[in-house]
């Protein structure tokens, strides 16, 4: 019973001593690896840094340039037509003849006219006599009144038949007037000084009155000692666009010409489907060196607003505060900055205010960035020229 005893003591110590062992093998276990797994976990725990693209907030030049096309165009244009009818006589300007006002186009005859002159004249010596008669009978009936010899209501008719004679002779000198303005229409003369730009009159052609209907102009003159040319300028550019501003005007047909234009009107409204603002330049031509119709290519120079720098057009983000920029401070975190926005350039945005120059600005900035994120930044390659 004593062995028995003995053995099982032996036996229960031996396996507490295993189990003792194992505890104190794995404890140090933990100890040495303890510091291995806390690093790893932090490791796995730390997001890497965003790689972001930035390039750099420059200062513009003294001024910009905005070069549209446009077509130039006659000072005035108009057509001219017949202002009685007849048939042509003589026409004295042909095309591209240059005249000055006053100057004789055509002449026309026009018998009807001269015999409707001839019978109105002589219905105004008719309406003479007769009024010569009213008067010398109204006389004669106001001294019988006074004598009490004729009744006063007599007197109203004789005087009414006087006024009568008298509106009579007024209507038909108002008709000879009429007749003889028509006798001075034989005669076209030109409007304006310019040049002749079409004829379609030939001799004995037979001329109609008016301009309604199909009947052709006589001719058509232009005044080309100035000319104009209308410019659909954009939304972006309408505070530049100032009564007075000058604009270089350049046409392929002259090289190396510059022609000096400057505006003189603007609609003062944005079309609604172009958003663009109608604009007329006065352009001088007094050698008469360039043509109606001539395509033309505007020159602005437009100066920038002060301290305004320029940033690439997909560097801007917009919501509904505004305008923002993402710039990557001298610690390599973004900052996010409310700007102004200027004009529109094509692949660049004006800042007029909110931006430093020579900033790094984050291109295709995502929503999120915030302030404070930490980055990689990474200057963008600038294109060979």
């Amino acid at each position: 019973m004593r062995t028995f005893v003995r053995h099982l003591h032996i036996t229960t110590m031996g396996r507490l001593r295993q189990i003792v062992r194992g505890i104190s093998g794995s404890i140090i276990l933990l100890v040495c690896l303890g510091p291995s797994l806390a690093a790893a976990e932090q490791t796995a725990n730390a997001a890497p840094k965003p790689t972001v693209t930035f390039t750099r907030a420059v200062t513009p030049q003294s001024a910009d340039e905005l070069v549209l096309p446009g077509t130039i165009e006659a000072w005035q244009e108009t057509l001219v037509y017949a202002r009685t009818d007849g048939y042509v006589r003589q026409w004295h300007k042909d095309l591209g003849d240059r005249v000055k006002a006053g100057d004789l186009l055509l002449e026309i005859d026009a018998p009807e006219v001269d015999q409707a002159h001839a019978q109105a004249v002589a219905n105004v010596a008719q309406a003479r006599a007769k009024l010569e008669i009213a008067r010398t009978t109204y006389d004669r009936w106001r001294a019988l009144v006074t004598k009490q010899t004729v009744a006063k209501h007599d007197l109203d008719e004789r005087r009414a038949v006087f006024e009568s004679a008298t509106a009579d002779l007024a209507a038909a000198t108002a008709n000879v007037a009429r007749l003889r303005k028509l006798q001075e229409f034989k005669l076209v003369t030109a409007p304006f000084g310019g040049i002749v730009t079409a004829r379609h009159v030939e001799h004995g052609a037979l001329i109609d009155a008016g301009s309604s209907g199909d009947k052709r102009e006589l001719y058509r003159i232009a005044e080309v000692s100035k000319l104009k040319i209308r410019l659909q300028v954009p939304q972006a550019h309408l505070r530049a666009m100032q009564i007075g501003t000058t604009a270089t005007v350049l046409v392929t047909e002259y090289p190396g010409q510059h022609f000096a234009g400057k505006i003189v009107r603007t609609a003062g409204a944005i079309n609604p489907d172009s958003r663009t603002l109608l604009t007329e330049l006065e352009l001088p031509n007094i050698d008469g060196t360039l043509l109606p119709g001539l395509y033309a290519q505007v020159k602005f120079s437009l100066p920038h607003a002060v301290n305004t720098v320029l940033v690439p057009t997909n560097a801007v983000r917009i919501d509904a505060t505004g305008g923002h920029i993402a710039t990557v401070e001298k610690d390599d975190t973004i900052k996010m900055n409310a700007v102004s926005l200027g004009r529109n350039l094509g692949i660049q945005l004006e800042i007029l205010s909110g931006l430093a120059p020579d900033s790094r600005v984050v291109l295709n900035p995502t929503d999120e960035m915030k302030d404070g994120l930490a980055v990689v930044p990474q200057e963008a390659v600038s294109p060979k020229p």
